[in-house]
Order: C-alpha cells, then structure tokens, then sequence
C-alpha cells in the first residue's frame, strides 16, 4: 500500500473524530453511539475510552488516500485479483498471495 495513516491527519476531540468518520457513515454511527451511550451515565472514562477506541479510525479516513487505496485493494481480492499485491508476515517479510517470499525492500 501506498499509504500509511498519519497519526496527525485529526485531532483527538469527539468534534474532529465526528467529521473524520463522515467518510464512513457506519463507524460515524457506532462512534456516535458508543459516546451517547458513555455520555448518558456521565463516566468520563468511558468517554475517553470510546475517543481512545476511534482516534485510529478517524485518521485512517482523515489521511488522504488511504482509504481509497484500502477499499481498492479490497474490490481486488473480492475478485480474486491479487496480481502484483505484497502481503507480509509479523517479521515484514513479504509473500504473494500464493505465498512465495518475495524481494520486495526486505523486512519492514
């Protein structure tokens, strides 16, 4: 993947997570109910907690591209398109899809 998701493409507030997630209107509605729900028993842990939870979503949809590029290699591999594709394994090594190491830049 081209992108990574910049950690400071949106601020840690409910507001900046809020518009963030608009790109996603199904985590908007889980985020959002999520902190209804926190917010109905005033526990501010929880509210923390749901900001803590949803902070890397919003950036991913926050980072420019990103998503775009996730959603493109997804539409791939539902068609059984994996051409060209680098997979990686908990070391950074990488495979094809059908598992062959490849050179590809060496362990992450």
């Amino acid at each position: 993947m081209a992108h990574e998701v910049d950690p400071n493409s949106c601020e840690s507030t409910p507001e900046a997570i809020r518009t963030a997630l608009q790109r996603r209107p199904d985590w908007l509605r889980a985020f959002e109910q999520e902190w209804l729900s926190a917010a109905a028993d005033f526990d501010r842990p929880a509210l923390d907690a749901v900001i803590d939870k949803w902070f890397p979503f919003a950036c991913a949809c926050a980072t420019p591209g990103y998503l775009d590029d996730v959603e493109h290699i997804v539409r791939r591999m539902t068609e059984d398109d994996s051409e060209g594709l680098v997979f990686r394994d908990a070391e950074g090594h990488g495979y094809d899809a059908d598992g062959r190491p490849v050179g590809v830049g060496g362990p992450r």
